[in-house]
């Protein structure tokens, strides 16, 4: 067993308790009525790019190898968009197509960052 493979082994317990965590960080951030309290005065659009984009990274750490890069995407989009759909529910959140559309993008740069470093670590 590779170094790294017996390193992720023993983190799987560690890496799981950070994608539970995230998820948490992640659906308040986007539930709460005043984001900009909590995140700071940034464009509504480049904090759900970066928040899906880290959502997929910390899933993807979590699920080392255990799931393929695309599959997480797949399973990802639909939650992301039901994140977007529960903002109706939190005034004053509103749902907005181009908000989505930051989610979506925020999750395929993270896929294809990813696939890159995966890419990297079969080459070494």
């Amino acid at each position: 067993m590779s170094r790294l493979n017996h390193f992720m082994a023993k983190t799987r317990p560690l890496r799981l308790l950070q994608f539970f965590v995230a998820i948490i960080i992640f659906c308040y951030a986007a539930l709460t009525p005043s984001p900009q309290q909590i995140l700071g005065q940034h464009a509504d659009s480049y904090m759900h790019f970066l928040g899906n984009f880290l959502l997929y990274l910390s899933a993807w750490l979590a699920l080392w190898r255990r799931i393929s890069i695309f599959k997480l995407l797949l399973c990802l989009i639909p939650f992301s968009a039901a994140v977007e759909v529960a903002q109706y529910f939190s005034p004053p959140r509103t749902v907005d197509p181009h908000d989505f559309l930051a989610n979506l993008a925020g999750l395929a740069a993270a896929a294809l960052v990813c696939a890159f470093f995966q890419w990297v670590l079969r080459r070494i």
